[in-house]
């Protein structure tokens, strides 16, 4: 079999081997591949660049030294064509070829998806950010306001309400922010494989199942997480006719965001 792509043509002797036929286990130079596509029977050979041969894998049969031609649906292999017939009588067979078209297609739509959810996942991270930030600054608007109605006595008790509510918006934020992190990990992968699988195009196609097959187990172990409800905070104002310091101030509520903060720290440490 053709080791490298340093070699030279084998047809012409002179020329680089710079392109490799799968069905003729051969390199051939750019004019000599040329000549070859144009014989009848060679019309339909497929080549791959020489560079892109890895001398460590197998391209041919081992037992029959031909080439792959069909895909064991029932043993999960590329076989050649007397194997189909020693080894794989009556199992379902397709050819490796579409086989291989079809895993990389449904994997790069299984990836788009993906990256599509988790697009939709930071912007409603983002959204909701955002609009927790406004209520925080309209909270520390009207407890400031009320504050200043009853200055005189109540001071320290404005600082307290406030620095409750920065506290509370800081413990919320972090969680926001950790989420984004992750949701954002997920959109980078995704992002990565499509090129991954792109530039995949010229690789043989034994090799490139192989390649999808992994690349498919590290898509399949990535779960997308929903974006959890956000945390929110409001504040319900009175003005009493009273002069005790809490009984002139309303009441502060929080509602935090369940964050999903183990299971996707855990996710991150099987990446």
């Amino acid at each position: 079999m053709a080791q490298a792509a340093a070699s030279t043509c084998e047809i012409c002797t002179g020329g680089p081997g710079e392109h490799y036929c799968q069905q003729c286990d051969q390199l051939f130079c750019g004019n000599c591949k040329i000549s070859h596509l144009r014989a009848k029977s060679c019309k339909n050979h497929t080549f791959v660049s020489g560079r892109d041969i890895n001398q460590e894998e197998k391209l041919l049969c081992t037992d029959h030294k031909e080439s792959f031609l069909f895909y064991c649906q029932d043993c999960d292999t590329p076989v050649c064509r007397i194997c189909t017939v020693e080894k794989h009588s009556r199992h379902l067979m397709t050819d490796l070829t579409k086989s291989t078209k079809k895993l990389k297609s449904e994997l790069a739509k299984v990836i788009e998806l993906k990256e599509t959810t988790s697009r939709q996942n930071l912007n409603t991270i983002e959204k909701y950010t955002k609009a927790y930030r406004e209520e925080v600054k309209a909270v520390i608007k009207t407890i400031t306001e009320e504050g200043n109605y009853w200055k005189k006595f109540i001071d320290k008790k404005v600082e307290d309400f406030v620095k409750l509510v920065q506290d509370e918006e800081q413990k919320a934020l972090h969680n926001m922010s950790a989420l984004i992190k992750v949701h954002r990990k997920d959109f980078e992968n995704c992002q990565q494989w499509q090129k991954n699988i792109k530039e995949m195009e010229s690789i043989a196609d034994v090799l490139l199942l192989k390649k999808l097959k992994k690349l498919k187990v590290d898509v399949d172990n990535i779960e997308l997480q929903q974006v959890p409800e956000r945390s929110s905070v409001s504040y319900r104002n009175k003005k009493p006719l009273g002069t005790e310091i809490d009984s002139l101030f309303g009441e502060l509520q929080f509602k935090e965001g369940k964050a999903l903060m183990a299971k996707t720290e855990n996710q991150q440490n099987t990446r």
